[in-house]
């Protein structure tokens, strides 16, 4: 049985029709790849500049310095600018600039991110044991240099929340004392 000249067209126009739609297809998944692909380089910057500006930074006139950590045995207070307001006890609530670095210079938290500082409140309640005591004592006004081992501070071994492990040092700018 043979095909007639319109059958002919017929199937001429199937197999052009399913071609075309092939490479139609094979077009638009490559553009799509490349859609995701600039999406993702942009998702990329945008995370880099973000992470850029909430870099935690040293406060203005301080830096870090690494440090033996098998050195550190105990508390350690220097005082790098008296202060003459009131004096903090254990239980004071005040509000503070502030630095934290580990032994090998790496900040890991501070109140100065990108271009700003902002100061936070807090009880001496409730943070690690080293800056209780380290700051209960000090007066307003005052800029400390905390050494503390990794007793006093988060421990000594990693225990997976990403919190910093060991030995850390801390610059501590008391601005204010919250409490009577």
């Amino acid at each position: 049985m043979s095909t007639t000249n319109s059958q002919r067209i017929g199937i001429w126009i199937i197999a052009v029709v399913l071609t075309i739609g092939t490479i139609g297809s094979f077009f638009v998944v490559i553009v799509a790849n490349d859609n995701n692909r600039k999406d993702q380089e942009e998702f990329q910057k945008q995370l880099a500049a973000y992470q850029e500006a909430n870099k935690p930074l040293p406060l203005d006139g301080y830096e870090t310095t690494t440090f033996d950590k098998d050195s550190v045995e105990e508390l350690k207070v220097d005082v790098l600018k008296q202060g003459s307001g009131e004096e903090l006890k254990e239980d004071s609530t005040i509000t503070a600039n502030y630095f934290g670095w580990t032994y090998d210079g790496e900040i890991f938290d501070s109140t100065h991110k990108g271009d700003s500082t902002s100061p936070i409140d807090f009880s001496l309640t409730q943070v690690i044991e080293g800056w209780t005591k380290g700051l209960a004592g000090q007066k307003v006004g005052s800029v400390v240099r905390l050494t503390i081992p990794g007793e006093q501070a988060y421990g000594n071994v990693d225990d997976g929340t990403g919190r910093p492990y060991g030995p850390l040092m801390f610059i501590v700018e008391i601005k204010d004392k919250k409490d009577a």
